[in-house]
Formats: structure tokens, sequence, C-alpha cells
């Protein structure tokens, strides 16, 4: 991992230099480039335009891709494997019968239980025409119910030697050829002559990440102590696990709209994020941060998170959706946190199992939203105000403010979208810091 990589995994080092950069650079671009905006480099202001745009509060937090679906599938009976039907990266559908097994054993087990059933029901036949006594009557029914479960039970391991794929995937890995001998419970087997025809892996999509599903059901299994014969995964679909504290998962619920973000480019091994996002999106904090006027920025009307803008990493992220939130803490690295799974598709091939991502989960968005970079509001005694300025004149007004992200902040009321306010250098006005003289309107 390099070190700009390792970096990334430490916010607590890196969040408040990269945001003083970031403030500095929009400062310095400001400036230089005007987006629309006036400014005098002796007081260090900027009056821009109040704009209308896209502002969302957000919970982040970082995982690893797993397969929503992963089925390990071996055969539980002994004997030959006759076929063979696919092979390592082929998709198929539920139902598709993947291998098979020739038993003799099985195969005679079922013959004898369908005997065993036949001559129960005859037996229970001719005693009741032969009206034979309520006892004996119940004695054949009891025998007959017997039969017919024994052979249920044969039949039932006569279909463990075929595996059946339960669900829509990829083959990942085959561990079979035709002609091997398979000892009891389907492992130990040794090979004989025959076709290698779908062994293999696919190794591109396996990753380190097993899925959250894993076993058998009944058509197959491992015990984990030997390879699965066939190795069957949700390629495609995916999930995330990442933990958020009691606060924020309080405000999670089921079913709340999330983005997934490749934290680190399979390419270069740089960290990236969220569109327009950089800061945001790589410290884990408030995904969107943008440069007010820049693309997908609030001063050409465009989303304030910079939805318009393509991901750092070239990959886009991928949206998802909460699938669960847990309620019991895990509190094993020393700090209490809640399991919240999001699950997402990906059709494109930039994601796979293993893979390490940035989770952004949608709280609250308020679209066509009145925005001011949040150096324009100054807060003094808990009101907040903005210095306006109109036919040259300037007034402070007072301002309720909504969601900030990055460096937006909604203005719910007091300011409408077109008027013009003044925005102070990053340092000349600090929270609670008396406003400068000016002229009422």
């Amino acid at each position: 991992m390099s070190r700009f990589a390792r970096l990334a995994t430490r916010p607590w080092l890196v969040m408040p230099l990269a945001s003083a950069v970031v403030l500095a650079a929009w400062w310095v671009w400001r400036g230089d480039a005007g987006g629309g905006a006036t400014g005098d480099d002796a007081t260090g202001e900027q009056v821009v335009p109040a704009t209308l745009g896209t502002v969302r509060e957000t919970v982040s937090a970082s995982g690893t891709v797993a397969y929503a679906e992963q089925e390990d599938l071996s055969f539980t009976a002994s004997g030959t494997v006759t076929a063979v039907h696919v092979a390592a990266g082929q998709a198929v559908t539920a139902g598709t019968v993947l291998a098979e097994l020739d038993s003799p054993e099985l195969h005679a087990a079922v013959v004898e239980a369908e005997a065993a059933v036949a001559e129960a029901q005859a037996t229970l036949a001719d005693d009741e025409d032969a009206g034979a006594s309520s006892a004996r009557l119940a004695a054949d029914r009891s025998a007959l119910a017997a039969a017919q479960d024994r052979l249920a039970d044969a039949r039932d391991a006569l279909a463990g030697t075929r595996l059946v794929a339960p669900f829509d995937g990829t083959v990942a890995s085959v561990d079979l050829t035709v002609g091997e001998v398979l000892g009891t419970g389907g492992t130990g087997g040794t090979t004989t002559s025959g076709s290698d025809t779908g062994s293999g892996a696919l190794g591109a999509t396996i990753g380190s990440a097993d899925g959250p599903s894993s076993g058998s059901d009944g058509t197959g299994g491992t015990d984990g102590s030997a390879s699965p014969h066939v190795r069957l995964v949700s390629a495609g679909r995916y999930v995330v696990e990442i933990g958020l504290d009691d606060l924020d998962v309080d405000r999670v619920e089921v079913g709340r709209r999330a983005q997934v973000a490749l934290s680190v480019s399979p390419e270069t091994g740089l960290p990236g994020g969220f569109p327009g996002g950089f800061v945001g999106g790589l410290f884990g904090g408030p995904a969107g941060v943008v440069v007010p006027g820049g693309p997908g920025g609030a001063d050409t009307g465009g989303d304030a998170t910079g939805d318009a803008s393509p991901a750092p990493l070239g990959v886009e992220p991928a949206d998802g959706q909460v699938v669960t939130v847990g309620t019991v803490a895990d509190a094993s690295s020393g700090v209490a946190t809640y399991p919240v799974t999001v699950a997402f598709t990906d059709d494109t091939g930039d994601y796979h199992a293993g893979a390490g991502v940035l989770v952004e989960i949608v709280l609250a968005e308020h679209t066509d939203a009145v925005l001011v970079p949040a150096l324009a509001v100054t807060n003094e005694g808990g009101e907040a105000t903005v210095t306006v300025v109109a036919g040259g004149r300037r007034e402070t007004r007072p301002v309720e403010t909504g969601l900030a992200e990055g460096m937006m902040v909604e203005i719910v009321s007091g300011l409408t979208a077109g008027e013009s306010v003044v925005v102070r250098a990053p340092g000349r006005v600090t929270v609670g810091s008396p406003p400068p003289q000016e002229t009422g309107a």
C-alpha cells in the first residue's frame, strides 16, 4: 500500500489539513477565476450570488465488498462423477444442474424403498377387503407411513447426486472432473481417467471476502475442510457492512438510499471518493465538498453536491440501499459500533468482492435549496446572519440555516436565490466574532 493510501485510512491526521487546503484553494481560485463574483483584495472579501441546488445530510463509513449471496456446493453422496455441466465464469440461473454423480447404491435404495411402499399398500388393501380389526388396519397404515418416509429419504439422498444452482449467479470455481470417484459424503475420492472440462476457478471475481450467505440448501455442502466442488456467487450483486456509532445509527433505517465508491483506485492505488467530493468522500466526512462556481457547483445553478462531476477514480459510485440495521453493538475494536448493511449492484465490473469502499448513506436531501458558501454566514449569540449587497449598499440580515454539506450551507429563510452575499476569506471572521461595521439599508 502506498504512503498516500495509508494516510487515507487515518482521517484524524489529514482531515484538518485537507480542509484547510480546500478552503485556501477555493479562495485563491475564486480570486483568479471570478466565476461571477466580485471581490476586494484589500479586505479579502468576495460577493457571490445565492443559488439554488441540492444539499444532503449524510453519514459515511468504510467497508469491504462481499457477495450478496455465495453458496459452496459439494456432493453428499459417494460415487463417480458422470457430468460437469459448467465452467468457472459461467452464468447460471436458479435450478440449473451443475454436475451429476452416479451412485448405484442410492439408486438401489430408492428401488428397494419403492418396493416396500408397494408391499405396504397391498397389505393394507387386503386387510381392508378382509374386514380386519381396527387395530390391524391401524398397524397397516402406520407401516405404510413408515415405508413412505423411507422412500422420501432415499429419494432425497439420490437427489444429492446432482448439484443444483440455488440462485441466479456466476460459477466462481469448479473442483470436479468427469470420472472422478468420490468417497463417503462426497469427499476423499480418487481421480480416474476422464475429462477435466469445467474445472478451474474464476480468480478475478472471488476476492478476499466471503459473502454473508454460505453453506448448503440440501443440494450439497461442505464442512469447510476442503474446497467445495462448485462455488456459486452472485457476481454483480454485492453487500457492504459498515459500523456506525450510536448517534449515527439512530438516524439510519432500512430503505435509506446510499452510494458506494471505491476507496482506492485499482489502477493507480490512490485514494478516491465521491463525485465532486474528494475531501468529504476520502476522509469519511460529508461528501460533496465542491468549489462554488465550478462544475456542478452552486454558482452554476447545479447540484451543490457536485453530482455532475466525474468520480476522482474515473469510476462512478454505485447506487445502493440500506438492507439491515443492527441493534447489537460490536465493541471488539474498543469503540461500540452497530453493523449496517448496504446492498448494491454493479454491471460495469469495476467492483469486486474484497474491494475497499466508502459508503455514504443519505439521511436527508433538499432540492431547490437556497445555498451560500459557509464563509458567508456569521453566527453571533446563536443568531445566523449574512451580509447582503444590493444597489451598492450592505445589509446585515438574519437568516435561518438548514443542512450544511461541504462548504455550502442551506438558507431556509431570510434570503432568496439571486441575492448577493459577502464571503469573507478564511480566518477573517470566526464564529461568535462581532460582524464588521456595515451600513444598514
